[in-house]
């Protein structure tokens, strides 16, 4: 939600008051997936952690599962 109001100052203060309000859950994950042909892609999906080039995914929500 920041960063798409970032752009405006106003929107931002909204957001961050509406934030604090909240409790959010986040879970991140890794998702195996083919090694990519242009070296660039390839630096971009490659997890050291992993040792193998992967999807990135983070979810967010607020403890009513929204």
């Amino acid at each position: 939600m920041l960063e798409q109001v970032k752009k405006k100052e106003s929107d931002e203060f909204w957001v961050k008051e509406i934030l604090k309000e909240l409790e959010l859950i986040v879970d991140s994950t890794e998702q195996d997936r083919e090694r990519p042909v242009h070296e660039e892609k390839q630096k971009k999906y490659y997890s050291g952690k992993q040792k193998s080039h992967t999807f990135k995914n983070q979810i967010i929500i607020t403890e009513k599962g929204e």
